[in-house]
């Protein structure tokens, strides 16, 4: 009798069907979770300063690219209102330094989703704000996050977007819109995450000219091995939040050698503790680079990119606070959700010019895909948008930005 022959475990149906259960799993727990939560209805407004609720708990890039409307937002509610942020606890500290609101509650992601005594804590402090108002400039919405928030504030008056449902499933949609008391619609056109702030501003009747350009307020935070550096440096930002995203290690390192020899700079290198061993790949093959990978929190991430001569990243946060801070940069992106974040639009202004974005658009017809990606791949590697981009055409884009530095900027 033949003997069977196992299947390779890629066959196997096993591990997509774990997969199929745990993700099916994570919605029903959701959806319990929400359901057992109160449904008190409106609250009572504080007396005194009108108290209005603004809600962000998205990425740290997302907040960068909101940083200008943010201001404009804190302005036009006007010295009379007390602005509550309720922010992404990674960033919050970046918040308080922006100055765009009387006061900033760090709210922890992961905690708020998993874990009910944190959730419950948030929700009372929340219900307990007596809001009169409450805002989510966010255009992706999160039932279990931001609009959960929203609903728990029992605000008088809670504005939302519509928006894009990527992140928010049709009967969640259906139950998380009865939350809000207005919600904005949008045009169809693809949009910048500026300009999407700017036209949600516009829709609360916020009069102003152009779109808020991302600017950033960041104080100096030490960082052992940056501090006693005697020459500039650039930032290589070699990690991502998706594996799919990330340049190989290798053509970071072939970038950053051609940096060094043409500045003399030191290469430093940043990202999360997640990101160590892109970052440890990276400096295996660079003489002199700084490996500071996990060793910074998002403020002084920001810090250390502020003082820096250059960024190059791929399509992460490093890229929006570099632009954000007045550094320029070089970033590596694909097609999955193209001119939402990056290219930056020219109504920018300088802006936009601090942003060099290396791409395969012109030799792919597929870019802009948001996620539904048709080429022939492996899951959790690098998408081929972004695998394919050439060395030469990156080594090109730093070329160019470095011509357009002064001889006090190259060597100062």
């Amino acid at each position: 009798m033949r003997q069977a022959v196992p299947l390779p475990m890629e066959r196997w149906p096993a591990p997509r069907l774990v997969a199929t259960l745990r993700h099916y799993g994570r919605r029903a727990w959701r959806w319990w979770r929400v359901i057992a939560e109160s449904r008190a209805g409106l609250a009572r407004p504080a007396p005194g300063r009108r108290r209005v609720l603004v809600v962000r708990l998205d990425a740290i890039g997302d907040f960068v690219l909101w940083s200008g409307a943010a201001r404009v937002l804190r302005d036009w509610l006007g010295p009379d209102t007390h602005v509550t942020l309720a922010a992404n606890a990674s960033w919050a500290d970046l918040a308080r330094d922006a100055d765009i609101a009387d006061e900033v509650w760090p709210v922890r992601r992961d905690s708020l989703e998993w874990d009910g005594a944190y959730r419950s804590q948030v929700r009372a402090r929340v219900a307990g704000g007596r809001f009169a108002m409450a805002i989510n400039p966010r255009f992706t919405r999160e039932m279990i996050f931001g609009d959960s928030i929203m609903r728990w504030s029992r605000a008088p008056e809670r504005i939302g977007w519509r928006g894009e449902g990527h992140l928010l499933p049709v009967r969640e949609r259906r139950w998380a819109d009865g939350w809000y008391t207005r919600l904005v619609e949008s045009s169809a056109e693809t949009l910048h995450e500026t300009e999407r702030n700017a036209e949600f501003l516009h829709a609360l009747g916020v009069p102003m000219d152009g779109v808020p350009r991302p600017s950033l307020v960041v104080y100096y935070r030490p960082l052992e091995g940056l501090d006693g550096l005697r020459t500039g440096y650039f930032v290589v930002f070699p990690g991502a939040s998706l594996a799919e995203k990330r340049w190989a290690p290798t053509n970071f390192a072939a970038v950053a050698r051609h940096i060094q020899q043409q500045t003399g700079w030191t290469p430093v290198l940043l990202g999360e503790r997640a990101d160590a061993p892109m970052t440890a790949a990276v400096a295996a093959e660079v003489p002199g680079a700084i490996d500071l990978a996990g060793r910074t929190s998002v403020a002084v991430l920001a810090s250390a990119i502020q003082r820096a001569r250059l960024v190059v990243s791929n399509d992460t946060s490093a890229v929006h606070l570099a632009a954000a801070t007045g550094v320029p940069a070089v970033c590596v992106v694909g097609g999955w959700q193209w001119k939402r974040f990056v290219p930056y639009p020219a109504s920018l202004g300088e802006v936009a010019e601090r942003v060099d974005v290396v791409s395969m658009e012109s030799d792919m017809a597929c870019f802009n895909c948001n996620w539904h990606c048709v080429q022939p791949r492996v899951a959790g590697e690098t998408i081929p948008c972004v695998s394919r981009v050439p060395r030469a055409r990156v080594v090109e884009a730093v070329d160019r930005v470095l011509s357009r530095l002064t001889v006090a900027e190259l060597h100062g």
